[in-house]
């Protein structure tokens, strides 16, 4: 419908950022939203703080050990990753030719779509964010030879890999060429967030019969409980609940063919796609469990943020008492706010990434 938001005002701040660009951008424009690249963007970030996570910067008495280089090196290594991971969705979304209106041949896009995800030192420079530019630029060999270097430290990680050495720094024009291993990262944060829910719901223990499953496949209860280091007896219960939750599977191999369980082997075993299904479900539970008790919250305070909106010049609560409850209620708003947005991120990791 061409009228539309016609009547609608315009909002000054959207206009600033667009003032600059009038000469580019004509008036009466449709703009679209790049939401493959926020998409990409999301996931930039999140893979950049697992790494920073793993490889937490050292404390100043560590760091006087182990000599003060090593210790930038894992403060560096989070941006390292956001840097590259941001100009791959750049180079895949958002390339520099096309923004410009340059036409792309075929040839180009085939060239741009074999090179996706690969980067030389000099790509992500631009990308790095000052501080982490600051540091490495002051470094004897100046930016580019630093960088260079500490990718190449970070390719020799392995558990998990975080870089991998595409073309060998050592004599390469450019530094090297490297990518990300963004997999086997995605991987490492859904096996985190596994860890953490079973740890939440059934417990430590739990979590690492678990472990054990996933790394030897089908098992018998007493080898799993020597394994997780627990008595038989509180490995079996603790399999029955991990059952009944859907976690883990339950294969029975009968001897004979009149399948007397006495004489039946029972082995227990861990479905990927099943335990990943299931941690999901719970996810999605406990959103909306947070969200019917924030929309709970909402009617309940319905009365002070009513209040809160038609206060002018006097205050929407005159007691003290009343002041205290309001603020309680605002802060408990916000709790739930933020738990329901890092349950959306978890949410996201787990199916979109």
């Amino acid at each position: 419908d061409d009228s539309y938001g016609t009547s609608k005002p315009h909002h000054p701040k959207i206009l600033s950022l667009l003032a600059a660009q009038r000469s580019l951008i004509p008036s009466g424009s449709v703009y679209r939203v790049n939401t493959a690249m926020f998409h990409t963007s999301l996931r930039a970030m999140v893979l950049s703080r697992l790494v920073s996570e793993m490889y937490p910067a050292e404390t100043d008495k560590t760091a006087k050990k182990k000599g003060q280089s090593e210790k930038d090196e894992k403060e560096h290594m989070g941006a390292i990753v956001n840097a590259a991971l941001t100009f791959a969705a750049r180079q895949e979304h958002a390339p520099s030719g096309h923004m410009l209106g340059h036409k792309e041949s075929e040839e180009d896009k085939h060239h741009r779509m074999a090179e996706w995800g690969t980067f030389c030192p000099s790509d992500i420079a631009p990308y790095l964010p000052p501080e982490v530019t600051k540091s490495l630029k002051s470094d004897v060999g100046g930016l580019q030879k630093n960088l260079s270097a500490l990718l190449v430290r970070m390719a020799e990680l392995r558990y998990p890999p975080v870089i991998l050495e595409v073309e060998e720094a050592l004599g390469h024009p450019k530094g090297g060429k490297f990518e990300v291993c963004t997999r086997q990262l995605l991987q490492r944060m859904r096996d985190r967030i596994v860890h953490r829910v079973l740890t939440t719901h059934h417990g430590i223990v739990a979590a690492r019969i678990v472990s054990v499953l996933q790394m030897k496949g089908h098992t018998e209860c007493d080898a799993i409980a020597e394994d997780a280091m627990v008595p038989a007896k509180e490995a079996r219960e603790i399999l029955h609940r991990l059952h009944r939750d859907k976690y883990i599977s339950l294969f029975d191999m009968h001897i004979t063919r009149t399948h007397n369980t006495g004489t039946a082997i029972f082995l227990w075993d861990v479905d990927p796609s099943r335990l990943l299904k299931t941690v999901k479900n719970n996810v999605c539970s406990a959103i909306l469990n947070l969200r019917l008790r924030r929309q709970h919250e909402v009617e309940v305070g319905k009365d002070w943020m009513d209040r809160a909106k038609e206060a002018g010049a006097t205050e929407e609560n005159v007691h003290e008492e009343d002041k205290k409850k309001y603020l309680a209620f605002c802060k408990g708003l916000e709790r739930l706010d933020c738990a329901c947005l890092q349950l959306d991120e978890t949410l996201m990791v787990l199916t979109d990434f």
